[in-house]
Formats: structure tokens, C-alpha cells, sequence
């Protein structure tokens, strides 16, 4: 069984100023102060696609999309907003993050996996626990409790896919 997961992880409960309405937002867990903007295919295709984020993002990695970037780089105003991206198949997978405080980039775009035969130009090959997103949310403040890590401990794990996080009160 498979998960896919893409979305914007920023501090603060309040809405970042200029986001649409149509985009929901949902908050974490952990105690951290983080909300997440699911990024469903839809809600990424309405956005500009000329837009870049980022210009360092390898045009080899297969995840992390230019618009959406422009738009966490966006969100970041005022705060840290962290995007992330992440596809497992039967545990193993691949995982893209990107992060930013007030329009500075804070954590260069990171690309990892878990098996050899997954490796991009620029991916690493690391535990999941040092993975792309597991690194960016440490970079956001969030610490681990026992026996997990990091995106189990703000509730990554409660949904298996970005689309089943818009059912969320």
C-alpha cells in the first residue's frame, strides 16, 4: 500500500495573508504551533504555472512543483513555511522539501529515499528518520518524541494521502 503527501507546513494557526479561500488549511499535532495547506493536483494546477520558486530545484526531481513553490516562498511572509513532498510504495520512497523564514530560503531544497535504484542527480540515500521531510521539520522547530520521529509526532501519519487531509475539522 502506497501514501502520497504534498503540502505547505508553516508556524502559526492564523491564515497567511493573499491565500485563496478555496484552499483549506488544517492544523498539526505535536504542540508545535504548525497548520499544513494540503496541496491537492487541482489546487496546484490553479496556480500560475510560469511562476518559479526556486531556481535550484533540479529540473530532475520528479515532486516538488515550481508554482507550488512560489507559493510557500509566498506564505513565508512573516513566518517559516516549509513545502514538502513525499511517495511511499510498501514503506519504501522518495521525499522532496524546500523551506523558508520571511522569503529567505532556510533549508535548501532536500531530496532523499530509502532505496538505491530511487536516486535523482542531487537525492541522498538516508534512513527515513533523515529523510527530506523529517530534516525540514526539525528545521521548523519540531522535535521528536520516543519511539517516533518527527512527522509521525505532528500527525503526518493520521492520513495516507493529501486529498483524505481536506476531510479534516
Amino acid at each position: 500500500m502506497g501514501s502520497r503527501i504534498e503540502a505547505v507546513i508553516y508556524d502559526g494557526a492564523d491564515r497567511p495573508a493573499g491565500l485563496s479561500p478555496n484552499l483549506r488549511v488544517v492544523s498539526l499535532g505535536g504542540g508545535f504551533g504548525l497548520t499544513m495547506l494540503p496541496v491537492t493536483d487541482a489546487a496546484a494546477e490553479a496556480l500560475v504555472e510560469t511562476e518559479v520558486g526556486d531556481n535550484r530545484i533540479s529540473p530532475d526531481w520528479p515532486l516538488l512543483r515550481q508554482p507550488v513553490t512560489a507559493l510557500a516562498r509566498q506564505m513565508s511572509a512573516g513566518r517559516r513555511a516549509l513545502y514538502i513532498v513525499g511517495e511511499t510504495f510498501a514503506g519504501e520512497g522518495i521525499q522532496e522539501a524546500i523551506g523558508w523564514s520571511d522569503g529567505k530560503l532556510m533549508y535548501a531544497p532536500s531530496g532523499t529515499c530509502d532505496l538505491e535504484e530511487d536516486l535523482e542527480p542531487g537525492y541522498h540515500l538516508v534512513p527515513r528518520r533523515d529523510g527530506a521531510i523529517n530534516t525540514g521539520l526539525r528545521v521548523l522547530g519540531v522535535h521528536a518524541v520516543p519511539d517516533t520521529d518527527e512527522y509521525e509526532t505532528v500527525g503526518l501519519t493520521r492520513r495516507r494521502h493529501t486529498e483524505d487531509w481536506l476531510a479534516e475539522r
